[in-house]
């Protein structure tokens, strides 16, 4: 059973279409990208699965139900920019949001201690949550998120605005998490997150998931990959040329295009018969880049629009916080529930 099933979803902001007709399955177990500039609809979508905001018309389903309110309690929600309190620290801020998750009690102490020292904040725990780096204000991002010990994790944009150390740590804290067997939804426009923590992705342009792929499909069928070597002799180059006409080389640089394993494998023996020193082995360009402006170009073509189309508009709403949403949903859940009572 797919996790996630969405079928031809549509979402428009005061009659301006965000999403046009997504359709994606998840199953059980995987890392899942959707990957899109800025204004894509990402955000929009994750909106959706998490039942701020319900489609225009199209249906999803997780874990096989549409009602979405019957499976909250299992799925966990990190979103780009997490919001808070500034007079909280960060033990109390986990305690506030544990108890949207039904926590209270020994369970409540339990679950918030054990994501503290999951999540890397011990050394901040007491900290108000104003006073925290951005770094440290993700991963208290990540453990209010796991605090239900969720078996699906919605993450948007995980990394956006942190420097390289900050956005390498949260890899790597998403990494450990997902060795909990969790189902992980990541929205990202990172070509480096997709490539390093997704075991697939859907590109989503146009309001549309327009292709679909396996990261590491795309990686072992790169189409163009570069040997670097330290001095490339007249003798093993004048070998290589007579290999194949795939095969491109000067002094430091062997080029494979396109690039198939045999090939790659034949030059490698090639270059270590002649006692050349390889330095590094890379594709030529990035493999998941390349299917991305292959299937955006493609779409373009098929639409009669230029590659660089404008992304749709976000909603008008974007400042909420995570907080005023959750207790506005809360709010509707208690009248809702005031008036199903005789």
């Amino acid at each position: 059973m797919d996790v996630i099933a969405i079928e031809d979803v549509h979402k428009s902001y005061d009659g301006i279409p965000v999403l046009r007709g997504v359709s994606l399955h998840v199953p059980r177990g995987i890392v899942y990208g959707v990957l899109g500039p800025n204004g894509a609809g990402k955000t929009t979508l994750i909106h959706l699965l998490v039942g701020f905001l319900r489609p225009d018309r199209g249906i999803i389903r997780m874990f096989g139900d549409e009602n979405l309110r019957q499976v909250d309690g299992r799925v966990g929600y990190m979103p780009e920019r997490l919001r808070y309190h500034t007079h909280y620290t960060v033990r109390e801020y986990l305690f506030y949001l544990g108890r949207f998750s039904g926590l209270a009690g020994a369970a409540l102490r339990r679950r918030v201690g054990e994501e503290i020292e999951a999540c890397g904040l011990t050394s901040v725990v007491n900290r108000k949550m104003s006073a925290l780096a951005r770094g440290m204000v993700q991963r208290v991002g990540f453990a209010q998120a796991l605090l239900s010990q969720p078996e699906l994790l919605l993450i948007d944009e995980p990394t956006s605005g942190l420097d390289s150390e900050g956005q390498r740590d949260i890899i790597d804290l998403i990494d450990t998490v997902r060795q909990r067997r969790c189902t992980i939804m990541i929205a990202t426009h990172f070509l480096d997150e997709v490539d390093l923590l997704c075991d697939r992705f859907g590109i989503l342009h146009g309001g549309r998931i327009i292709a679909e792929a396996e990261t590491r499909t795309l990686r072992q069928s790169s189409r163009s990959v570069v040997i670097t070597v330290a001095d490339l002799p007249p003798d093993a180059a004048a070998a290589l040329s007579a290999l194949s006409t795939a095969v491109c080389c000067n002094q430091r640089e062997i080029t494979l295009t396109p690039n198939t394993p045999e090939l790659q494998a034949q030059v490698l023996r090639l270059l270590l018969d002649h006692g050349v020193s390889i330095i590094s082995l890379a594709p030529r360009f990035h493999p998941i880049e390349e299917f991305y402006r292959s299937a955006v170009r493609g779409e373009a073509g098929r639409h009669g629009e230029s590659d660089a189309s404008p992304p749709p508009p976000g909603p008008s709403g974007t400042g909420d916080t995570l907080l005023r949403e959750l207790l506005r949903w809360e709010d509707q859940r208690t009248q809702e529930r005031q008036a199903d009572e005789p």
